[in-house]
């Protein structure tokens, strides 16, 4: 599953940076989102999660379709704690981080009017990809962000798809200039605002409090479950 996401992955890489620049509308854009667990996985998992996407597409001359890429990356809690070394060093000690991660990535399909120039650009999604959830442990020095080591000890991953929508409103548009065809550079920035609902296949994951550790040996407390997640998404989008 995952040797045949990474080669439509590539695909549609290949097919957004290959078409001719003359005439094209590609779009760029990173995004603040917030995720809130649905359904089974809201009875599950007791918070929600934060962090960043970024999404690139390229709509198709004359066309409202957009093809793309949407990317992100979301945490759902972490615990530290401090730890002596070792059992033989117990006076150095350590901080000991566990995260508790997801990363997703979809081919995103997007219908939204073919004039990049307008103020309001309302659009609305379809997506498909996969989740990944990862569960990390970092060492780190007390006082110091820098990890010394870390370790990915638990993940897995299911396949996503949804839908959403929202709105771009015009923040910058580029003043009429002479310019050669080729040339790329940036007409309009938006501010983007959108919701987005995506259907998650079931998963085993962790979340804070799933680690135990008894007699010096470490426990999973495995969580299983469909993992539908509501997106509320705030960002800026580049047309070039």
């Amino acid at each position: 599953m995952k040797t045949s996401f990474v080669i439509a992955y590539c695909l549609v890489t290949i097919l957004i940076f290959s078409v001719p620049l003359y005439g094209q509308e590609i779009q760029a854009g990173v995004d603040f989102q917030v995720g809130l667990p649905q359904g089974e996985f809201k009875d599950q998992m007791d918070r929600g999660g934060i962090g960043v996407g970024f999404m690139g597409g390229y709509r198709f001359k004359g066309s409202p379709l957009m093809l793309g890429l949407d990317i992100g990356f979301m945490n759902f809690g972490s615990e530290k704690r401090t730890e002596p070394l070792s059992s033989t060093i117990p006076d150095l000690r350590v901080e000991v981080v566990n995260e508790y991660n997801l990363f997703h990535g979809d081919i995103l399909l997007r219908f939204i009017p073919p004039n990049p120039e307008t103020v309001i650009r309302p659009f609305v999604d379809g997506l498909f990809g996969l989740n990944y959830f990862f569960t990390q442990t970092t060492l780190r020095e007390r006082g110091s962000d820098e990890a010394v080591l870390r370790d990915t000890n638990f993940e897995d991953t299911s396949l996503s798809y949804g839908f959403g929508g929202g709105m771009q409103v015009r923040l910058y548009r580029r003043g009429e200039r002479k310019q050669e065809e080729e040339e790329i550079s940036v007409r309009t920035v938006y501010l983007n605002l959108m919701g987005r609902y995506m259907y998650g296949r079931e998963a085993e994951y962790l979340q804070e409090g799933s680690i135990r550790r008894e007699n010096g040996e470490v426990f999973f407390d495995v969580n299983r479950s469909n993992t539908n997640l509501f997106y509320i998404k705030l960002g800026v989008v580049f047309n070039f």
